[in-house]
């Protein structure tokens, strides 16, 4: 059985922040335009895109980093 220490590692860091971008980017672009029907608000567009981009980049380094770790231990 693993500790909780074990799960709490920089790899683990990355992807759960990246997640918690995505989710809410993703969260307040659905808000927003289900309260205002604002779809199409370009200052909706201009907060969510970058909060969801770097979602992406920051779980894409996650696995990135993984991939770097697993190599070195080899």
């Amino acid at each position: 059985m693993k500790r909780v220490s074990e799960y709490f590692t920089i790899i683990n860091l990355y992807r759960i922040t990246g997640i918690i971008l995505l989710v809410m980017g993703a969260g307040f672009y659905i808000f927003f335009g289900v309260e205002y029907g604002g779809w199409g608000d370009s200052g909706l567009t201009a907060f969510v895109a970058p909060i969801i981009a770097f979602g992406l980049l920051t779980i894409w380094l996650g696995n990135e980093k993984a991939k770097e770790t697993h190599l070195a231990k080899k």
